[in-house]
C-alpha cells in the first residue's frame, strides 16, 4: 500500500511539472507562477466560505436532533479540497475545484454512504465479540484474611525493592 502512495505521489508531481511547463510555455513562466498563486489564494477563500456554510448547516442539523453525517462528509471533502488548493499546480487545483462544488460533494458523499451501507449489510453478524472470555466463580474473603494478605503483599514489595 505505501508503494501505491509513493507511485501516485511521484506521478502527480511529474504530471504537475509537465502541465506547468506547457502553461508556462504558452503564457510565460512569471504569469504561470502568478496564476498558480492566485488559484491557491482564491481557492482557499472559496473553501473558507463553503466551510462556514457547512458549519452553520451542521449546527442547525444537530439543533434539530438529526445526524450531521452529510455535513461531516461535506466538511471532509472541503478539507481535501483545501489541501489540494495548497499544493502548487493546475491538476490539483482542478481536482480541488471539483471538490469545492456542493452538488459534486453531495454526489460523492451519497456514494460513500451507500458503499458503507452495503459493506455493513454484507458483514456477517456474530454474537461473539472476539474478545477473551474468562468463566469462573468467586467468593468474597472475610475482612481479616484480606488485611493479612495486604500486609504480606506490602512486605513482599519492600523485599523486592531492596
Amino acid at each position: 500500500m505505501p508503494l501505491i502512495f509513493l507511485i501516485t505521489f511521484v506521478t502527480v508531481i511529474y504530471m504537475e511539472f509537465i502541465v506547468f511547463a506547457e502553461v508556462a510555455d504558452g503564457i510565460g513562466t512569471f504569469s504561470a507562477l502568478l496564476l498558480t498563486i492566485l488559484t491557491a489564494v482564491l481557492g482557499i477563500y472559496i473553501i473558507r466560505q463553503e466551510g462556514i456554510k457547512v458549519l452553520l448547516n451542521m449546527k442547525q442539523t444537530v439543533d434539530q436532533g438529526e445526524s450531521p453525517v452529510k455535513e461531516l462528509i461535506h466538511g471532509f471533502f472541503l478539507a481535501v479540497a483545501g489541501f489540494f488548493f495548497l499544493l502548487p499546480g493546475f491538476i490539483t487545483d482542478s481536482i480541488a475545484i471539483l471538490f469545492a462544488i456542493a452538488p459534486i460533494r453531495a454526489f460523492l458523499g451519497d456514494m460513500m454512504v451507500q458503499a458503507g451501507k452495503r459493506n455493513y449489510q454484507n458483514k456477517p453478524r456474530s454474537s461473539f465479540s472476539g474478545g477473551i472470555i474468562i468463566d469462573g466463580e468467586f467468593e468474597e474473603a472475610p475482612k481479616e484474611e484480606t488485611e493479612t494478605q495486604e500486609t504480606i503483599s506490602e512486605d513482599k514489595r519492600k523485599d523486592d525493592d531492596i
